[in-house]
């Protein structure tokens, strides 16, 4: 190929491998101890920037509660051709609380044992029966309205079984919350996410919060009178038992009527002592709940309005708290290494957590206007071959030389930095030939230059060169006649090309 051509190639090569590029973002994950990039809102492979972009490295996952983040960064220059457990304590509290889950489980729904009877249906059954008289058909009816009675009001109680159910989770969980928290922040066993959506479980009933609504500071003051509105709800809880009884005292007084009565089938009156006795064990077991709430309510404490705001507080800014760190960057030198550095916070250091390296993160950044310098061989071929002359048989005689000279080189090279490992620039060199006639003569260089690699390098150059070489003197030429025993010639400089191999000299 003709050198100027390949020349031309050669830096249009270099042109199309120096293209715009976005800014890198790097994403550390702390606790997973992954790394990943995304330019342009890409995954890439690997990191590497142009030179006047930015780079912002994306601290993820990262406990902030437990750690001090110590981020330092190195750069070098290519010089080449260069705890708390999420489970609850073992207190008072939650053992009341544990309790009264028991005591109100288990009875879910409302009923007192009718279903399928033909108590339970005033228009069927016996009721409906040729032989039974309309009084004793008033007295069933007036059984079953008790029973309807008594449903509706243990419906009643199951609403204040779940209103008082969360109250009491709410005084329960005020007493742990607020020191749980504090020790799943420093927790260095649970991920952040798993931290935050503890920490989020334990605070939502002490505050009143549902799902992720915005939390009301005037409704968490008013809690802190919440004990009143608690102790309210258990007298009205208490008022409905009394109620319960006051019917079953009825229910019994229909019983007995409906006992008494001769036209009453024997189906049907095992029947309603079956319903009484389903009845009446209800009952008492509500009686006994509600003894069982006014005990435990004793011993549980009021919410402390100072403590609920610092647990608002507290909740608010874990609800926005992301767990990470950003930090933005625009390099300019070939090489960037981060090293991120995790030290305990006091109070972490005090039980016995210690500091953490991270894997470092290495950046290379391309692009910008690099010199640098290398030392190698180059074999060098002018246009015009070079020849020695003799005189022979009075006939001036050229004989043409080696076609190729070996000259020590020197080269400083002038490219814009590549992404790859693999960059094209210019190159200006100098070089000392070695033995035979060009030993010591100055040779020069100047083309384009292909750079393999980033630290110690390869350069492969060609291109145009300029040396001195011995011609005729004096009009001479090949062949004329000459009687003289000596030859007068003259050193001028002339063109030819070159292919060179060098290597930095000032590499890492």
């Amino acid at each position: 190929m003709n050198p100027l051509k390949l020349c031309i190639a050669l830096l249009l090569l270099g042109n199309a491998l120096w293209l715009p590029a976005q800014d890198l973002h790097i994403f550390y994950d702390v606790f997973e101890d992954t790394i990943y990039y995304q330019q342009n809102g890409k995954p890439v492979g690997r990191a590497s920037i142009k030179k006047g972009q930015q780079v912002v490295l994306h601290v993820l996952n990262y406990n902030d509660y437990l750690y001090d983040l110590e981020l330092e960064t190195e750069t070098e220059d290519f010089n080449i051709p260069a705890s708390g457990s999420p489970f609850f304590g073992a207190g008072d509290n939650t053992q009341a609380l544990a309790q009264f889950r028991n005591l109100t489980g288990g009875m879910g729904g409302t009923g007192f044992g009718l279903d399928g009877t033909q108590i339970a249906n005033q228009g069927s059954g016996m009721v409906d029966q040729a032989n039974v008289s309309a009084s004793t058909k008033a007295m069933a009816r007036r059984f079953a309205s008790h029973l309807k009675a008594m449903e509706d009001i243990e419906s009643d109680l199951q609403e204040l079984n779940g209103y008082l159910k969360e109250e009491l989770e709410s005084q329960a969980f005020q007493q742990i919350a607020l020191s749980e928290v504090q020790q799943l922040q420093q927790n260095p066993r649970l991920s952040p996410k798993r931290i935050k959506a503890l920490s989020m479980d334990y605070m939502k009933p002490v505050l009143g919060v549902r799902r992720d609504e915005e939390l009301d500071i005037g409704a968490v003051a008013k809690r802190a009178n919440q004990s009143d509105a608690l102790q309210n709800t258990v007298t009205d809880y208490e008022a409905e038992v009394s109620r319960l009884q006051l019917e079953l005292q009825k229910l019994e007084a229909s019983r007995s009527a409906l006992f008494d009565a001769g036209d009453l089938p024997d189906m049907d009156r095992t029947a309603l002592a079956v319903a009484y006795e389903a009845a009446a064990l209800r009952v008492e077991d509500y009686e006994e709940k509600a003894k069982v709430v006014r005990s435990e309510l004793s011993g549980l404490e009021s919410l402390q309005l100072k403590e609920l705001t610092e647990l608002g507080y507290l909740y608010e800014e874990m609800k926005e708290h992301r767990f990470e760190q950003k930090f933005v960057f625009s390099p300019d030198s070939d090489l960037t290494t981060f090293r991120i550095k995790l030290n305990p916070v006091d109070s972490a250091r005090l039980q016995g957590v210690r500091p953490k390296t991270l894997s470092p993160v290495k950046l290379n950044t391309y692009g910008g206007l690099k010199v640098n310098a290398s030392v190698g061989v180059s074999f060098v071929r002018f246009f015009d071959r070079p020849q020695s002359y003799s005189v022979r048989d009075s006939l001036i005689v050229a004989d043409d030389q080696d076609a190729f000279l070996p000259i020590i080189s020197s080269f400083f090279h002038f490219y814009p930095q590549s992404q790859r490992q693999v960059s094209v620039g210019g190159t200006f060199g100098l070089g000392i030939g070695i033995g035979g006639d060009n030993a010591g003569l100055q040779t020069y260089f100047l083309g384009p230059s292909l750079i393999l690699g980033q630290g110690q390098r390869v350069v492969f150059t060609t291109g145009l060169t300029g040396g001195k070489v011995e011609r005729l003197a004096q009009g001479y030429q090949s062949g004329d006649v000459y009687d003289a025993t000596v030859l007068p010639t003259k050193s001028v400089y002339e063109m030819g090309f070159f292919l060179g191999i060098s290597f930095n000299i000032m590499g890492n």
